[in-house]
This record gives structure tokens, C-alpha cells and sequence, in this order.
């Protein structure tokens, strides 16, 4: 293995917010508590409409506290969904701005053991897992790769795409695999408000906080939490062979035992993440109705 190897994050898109309102808005908005990010400033969280239903989910990320900017990096195909949702409640808060950065920000991901020493080269020492210089920025992933956006109106823009060109660069498809082994979900726009937070695991990689105040949303995934358990679940899971789903359903014995959130094949090895039915897990499943490619689930 290379000690850095490079992704294009072409599926991924920001939006930003900036304002001293800019924290208390989100606060009544997402599943994560904004106001506690100062020690924290990257987590991942989610957006949802009145009944708990997942808008898209997001990497947040707190570059500055006060007055605050913080990016929200979401699926590109959800990012005008994430948008539109937002923008209802935005006039309520003055001191708060929404920039849709889609076009701003050039995404690439960071792998090996390097990552951290090249971020410290190109971006200088970071704090608390985050790097920034002249509007350029960085953080650190939990399992140790990381997130570099390149902002395209920086005179060095050009320069630095110039840099990484002399690195190794994979296809993003190989980045994509990294997140479904890592169990992170995103959430695009053909499946707007098809799930809760639980539904995607994102309470257990601390995407849900339960002790904040109200947010959108917030009534019905606090009594999942606390009043029950869902039936269904985020699972990675992995086939061989040249076959790749033909719909959202993926297969037990007898029907449809899931739907795929994400899923990827960049050679004959592919990998996914889909939401199935609890009952399911301890079962054989299978990539296609007629059952012959067969799915080894990785992690429940």
C-alpha cells in the first residue's frame, strides 16, 4: 500500500452557514447538538422532516465558533433537497446565512499512513482534527483517512490541484467502498425521507444526540430510542462475480428482505450498505431475485 493515495469526492457537495445565529438555527434543525461542537468539530448528523424522516444525512463541520461557519457535506444529489428544507426556516433567524457551495468547493479523499504528515504539509498543523488555510480545508475521518476540500476561487487553487496530480489518484468508486466498510451511509435524493436516523446506524456513530433540546423531527426519533428499537438496521455487505442489484431490493429465501442505501462495484469485488429487516440478519440473502449471487453480511 502507498502511503497516500487520493480520491475524487465527486459524489459529495457543501453547503454552507455562517452568522452569529448560525449555531442556534441548526440546533433546532439537525440530529446533532451544535452547541456542544467546540471540543468535537466534525460529526456526522442527520436532517428530518416533522415525522423523523431522514432529508439527507451530513458530515458537519465547524470551522469557526463565533460567529460561526460550518459546512454541511452531504450526498451531491441531496444537497438542493437539503437546501430547500432549510430554507423554510432560515427567516426566522437574521444572523443566520445559507450559501449553497456546490460549485466552490472541490472535494478529494486522503488514505494511508502519510495522510496526516501531507495535511500538516500542505494546510500546516491542525486543530482538533481539523486544517484550514486560505479557505481550503481538511479534517480527519475516525478511521483515520480524511476529507480535503479545496476552495476554487483561492489564488493557489491551481497550484494545488497541480500538487495532488503528482500523487496517486484512485477512482472515487474505491473512496465510496472505504465508507460502506466504515459503515457510513449517505443518503441520496431518490431516497428523500425514506428512512429515520436509527434506520442508518446514525445513532451509534454519534449522529443523534439524545440530551439536546428540540429539534424537527426530534419527538419521533427520541421515542425509538427510548420506547423501542428498530426492526431495521444499516448492514455492510460484500459479493463477487459481475452481477450488480437490479433494483433498491436485495433478497432472503422466500422476498425482500432490504433496501440498498449505497453500493459499489469498481472491479469484481462489490460492497454495500442496506437496511434490513432484523429478522433477516441470521439469514442467507442473496443480490437478486433469483437467487444466485449470494451476500456475505459483514457487520450488523
Amino acid at each position: 500500500m502507498k502511503d497516500l493515495l487520493i480520491y475524487p469526492l465527486e459524489h459529495l457537495a457543501i453547503t454552507g452557514f455562517s452568522g452569529t445565529d448560525t449555531l442556534n438555527f441548526l440546533q433546532g434543525q439537525g440530529t446533532q447538538d451544535y452547541l456542544q461542537m467546540g471540543e468535537r468539530p466534525a460529526l456526522p448528523g442527520a436532517f428530518c422532516n416533522a415525522k423523523g424522516r431522514v432529508v439527507t444525512n451530513v458530515w458537519n463541520l465547524l470551522l469557526q465558533q463565533d460567529p460561526a461557519d460550518i459546512k454541511l457535506i452531504c450526498h451531491a444529489s441531496s444537497a438542493p433537497l437539503l437546501q430547500a428544507h432549510l430554507k423554510k426556516y432560515l427567516p426566522f433567524f437574521r444572523g443566520s446565512r445559507m450559501q449553497d457551495e456546490r460549485l466552490v468547493f472541490h472535494g478529494l479523499g486522503l488514505s494511508g499512513p502519510a495522510v496526516t504528515d501531507w495535511l500538516n504539509a500542505s494546510l500546516g498543523q491542525a486543530s482538533k482534527g481539523v486544517w484550514q488555510k486560505q479557505g481550503h480545508f481538511a479534517f480527519v475521518l475516525p478511521d483515520g483517512r480524511a476529507q480535503y476540500w479545496l476552495n476554487a476561487t483561492a489564488e493557489d487553487y491551481e497550484d494545488r490541484l497541480a500538487a495532488i496530480e503528482q500523487e496517486t489518484v484512485c477512482p472515487g468508486e474505491v473512496w465510496q467502498r472505504l465508507d460502506i466498510e466504515a459503515g457510513y451511509p449517505w443518503v441520496e435524493a431518490h431516497q428523500h425521507l425514506s428512512f429515520i436516523p436509527q434506520m442508518l446506524n446514525l445513532d451509534t456513530l454519534e449522529g443523534v444526540s439524545f440530551k439536546k433540546g428540540c429539534y424537527t423531527g426530534q419527538e419521533v426519533v427520541a421515542r425509538l430510542h427510548y420506547k423501542g428499537q428498530s426492526k431495521r438496521t444499516l448492514g455492510s455487505l460484500t459479493w463477487s462475480g459481475d452481477a450488480v442489484p437490479d433494483s433498491l431490493n436485495l433478497y432472503n429465501e422466500t422476498g425482500p428482505a432490504g433496501e440498498w442505501v449505497n453500493w459499489v462495484k469498481p472491479d469484481d469485488f462489490g460492497a454495500g450498505l442496506a437496511v434490513l429487516k432484523s429478522s433477516d440478519r441470521d439469514q442467507p440473502l442473496f443480490l437478486d431475485e433469483g437467487r444466485r449471487c449470494p451476500l456475505k453480511l459483514l457487520q450488523s
